[in-house]
């Protein structure tokens, strides 16, 4: 009788636990963030983070990779507005172009444009994009199936006329992880200024 009555209190005490994709979601909305600024633009990250910033980086053209102690990387790349306008015409087009480049990738079995929405950065429009990416890793065994990997990547595309650049917000994750990595990617994006007020 004893074995049944804690198993009943067993039972009633874990139904209140969260599963463990809320309780890291959860642990998600608590992360500290801090700033990182450079050439008059702003974002922040958490500071569990470390930051590699591309030694060829300058005003007019560079990357910055934020990484996590889980090699969860979301990249901050900027370019030249005016070298970006002379090859596309749009907004839309460019980030269109980005997408394209991952189809070209030949592990990239298939492609999948999830959401596509316009925000405001700033006083700017920007352009979110989420794609789902389906990769194919050929067996090393033969007579054995190819392995696949689904990943999300989530990038925000920004033409700023004031700074004279373009930026380009972006990372992948595996499903798995994809609502963690979500809610630091929308910290990063909706605290991004592209320039000083």
């Amino acid at each position: 009788m004893g074995n049944v009555v804690t198993a009943l209190n067993v039972s009633s005490i874990t139904s209140g636990i969260p599963s463990i994709k809320s309780w890291r979601a959860s642990c998600n909305n608590m992360l500290e963030y801090e700033s990182f600024s450079v050439y008059g633009f702003h974002v922040v990250y958490p500071t569990t983070w470390k930051i590699e910033f591309d030694p060829k980086s300058d005003r007019l053209k560079g990357d910055v990779a934020f990484k996590s102690p889980e090699k969860e990387n979301i990249f901050l790349s900027w370019g030249s507005l005016e070298k970006a306008k002379k090859r596309y015409s749009s907004l839309e087009e460019h980030a269109n172009d980005s997408i394209d480049r991952i189809k070209k990738n030949p592990r990239v079995r298939k492609v999948e444009t999830s959401q596509t929405k316009d925000t405001r950065i700033q006083s700017h429009k920007a352009l979110f994009s989420l794609v789902k990416v389906t990769f194919s890793t050929p067996s090393l065994l033969p007579f054995t199936k190819t392995k696949e990997e689904v990943q999300e990547v989530r990038c925000m595309h920004l033409h700023c006329e004031t700074s004279e650049r373009y930026y380009v917000i972006y990372g992948a994750i595996a499903l798995s992880k994809s609502q963690e990595h979500e809610a630091i990617f929308n910290n990063m994006m909706k605290s991004f200024k592209c320039h000083s007020q």
